[in-house]
């Protein structure tokens, strides 16, 4: 027994080393297949694109396909589970945003995955203003008005959210403003969006860059954006502080994250082209285009901020009197 057990340790020694000594090769010739890059953000949004944009980034950099792979369900629960299940070798890679790793925690007893046990952060990317918008047939013209409107009638506006995240953000508005109104979520923002358009919805809140291209085209008028100062890309539209709402901000990040246990060099190298994106002319004209901020970070800056992160949605959620379900 003792010589078996024995013999078992060397073959499990002698492997360890062989897999030891065949990462630095893989993450050298590291990507030989397609990459899956999963979104927790429904495709034709802000965040989608600009996940488009990495990927083709990416793939030219490297030599590969770089596929993304939208998967909103859940409350950005189902991407992040399908990730951090996946193979910790760099070719399934989770395009994540802050409500996935900060405010789900905060919301849920009970997460399919651990944002800072499943996930090795790569790097941060962008900053996501959000933004309270309205139909353009809408008869409110500003915060002020849209508030007055909905303490006249009481439980009777409705606003649409397309994840817990933006129900807490606006239910936190709501509170601070002293109104009450019924929410509708969505499974995604495209959905959302065209109803708010039709005017289904009353009012609800969209990160900056869906929002801009109908804002633009005036099927969408925004009243407030959630940021601490006002947008270059919406330089009329503003600061929810200024629109007379204080102590509500809110700003959505997006980051690449691999699943734990991924080879450093590997990390290494997508965390470096990652960065390089940031600053690319691709990049640099979605920003200019869509309200889009670049936000960068490191993978270890960025694992430190979701910490950060995770208290600031906590503390949004106790505004909003909402209990983790």
């Amino acid at each position: 027994m003792s010589t078996f057990t024995a013999s078992a340790r060397r073959r499990t020694a002698a492997f360890g080393m062989l897999l030891a000594m065949a990462w630095p090769a893989a993450a050298q010739n590291y990507p030989e297949r397609m990459v899956r890059v999963v979104s927790v953000s429904s495709a034709g949004t802000g965040a989608d694109s600009y996940t488009r944009l990495l990927a083709k980034y990416l793939g030219e950099k490297l030599g590969q396909s770089f596929v993304v792979d939208n998967r909103p369900g859940a409350n950005m629960m189902m991407a992040g589970e399908y990730v951090a299940k996946a193979a910790p070798d760099g070719y399934t890679l989770l395009l994540a945003t802050s409500g996935t790793m900060a405010a789900n925690p905060n919301l849920f007893k009970h997460l399919p995955y651990d944002p800072r046990k499943d996930f090795t952060p790569i790097a941060r990317l962008s900053m996501l203003p959000v933004a309270i918008v309205v139909p353009a047939t809408s008869p409110y013209h500003s915060v002020s008005e849209l508030v007055a409107g909905a303490r006249a009638r009481p439980g009777k506006l409705n606003y649409g959210t397309a994840s817990a995240p933006s129900q807490v953000a606006v239910a936190a508005f709501n509170e601070a403003a002293g109104i009450k109104a019924v929410n509708v979520p969505y499974k995604g923002m495209a959905n959302m969006i065209t109803d708010l358009i039709g005017g289904t919805m009353d009012y609800g809140l969209t990160d900056v860059a869906s929002a801009v291209p109908q804002v633009q085209g005036r099927k969408l008028r925004a009243l407030a954006v959630m940021s601490p100062s006002r947008l270059a890309l919406l330089p009329e539209v503003p600061t929810l502080a200024e629109a007379g709402v204080a102590g509500v901000q809110v700003a959505s990040w997006t980051g690449l994250f691999a699943p734990a246990g991924t080879p450093q060099p590997i990390i290494d190298k997508l965390a470096r082209l990652s960065l390089e994106f940031v600053n690319s002319p691709a990049a640099r004209t979605h920003y200019a285009e869509r309200g889009t901020l670049a936000f960068p970070a490191t993978g270890p800056e960025l694992g430190k901020s979701i910490v950060e992160d995770q208290k600031m949605w906590k503390r949004l959620i106790q505004i909003a009197g909402i209990q983790p379900e």
